[in-house]
């Protein structure tokens, strides 16, 4: 569930039978975790990615990539935190998608200015 901040802020995805610690820890992009790795890696790729192109790149703290699953909350916590956006078609304002497995696109997804601060400063 997400956590109100001390500024009226929502945070990062928690369980309701998580410690506190775990609220305060999901609103913070600190260096490593998996949205610094996410915001470092839409850094490097400034047109987007999919959550799909970003397999095997984000990893947990055991050195093993994380879901594909995974990586789309991580990017939804970090829209939610104004620092990722959905890449949009300059002309029609749709949602842009990349193939991603036949048959299937996933959203382009990039970095907005306070995820460009975010990524470099954190």
């Amino acid at each position: 569930m997400n956590q109100p901040t001390l500024w009226g802020e929502i945070g990062g995805k928690t369980g309701n039978d998580h410690p506190q610690t775990s609220y305060e820890a999901g609103r913070k992009v600190r260096a490593g975790t998996q949205k610094h790795q996410i915001l470092r890696l839409l850094y490097a790729h400034r047109d987007g990615m999919t959550a799909y192109e970003m397999r095997k790149r984000i990893v947990n703290g055991a050195g093993e990539p994380i879901s594909t699953n995974q990586i789309a909350t991580r990017l939804l916590e970090l829209r939610e935190d104004s620092m990722v956006e959905f890449a949009r078609d300059n002309i029609t304002g749709l949602i842009l998608e990349r193939e991603t497995t036949p048959n299937n696109t996933g959203q382009v997804q990039k970095l907005t200015r306070w995820g460009y601060q975010n990524a470099t400063t954190t």
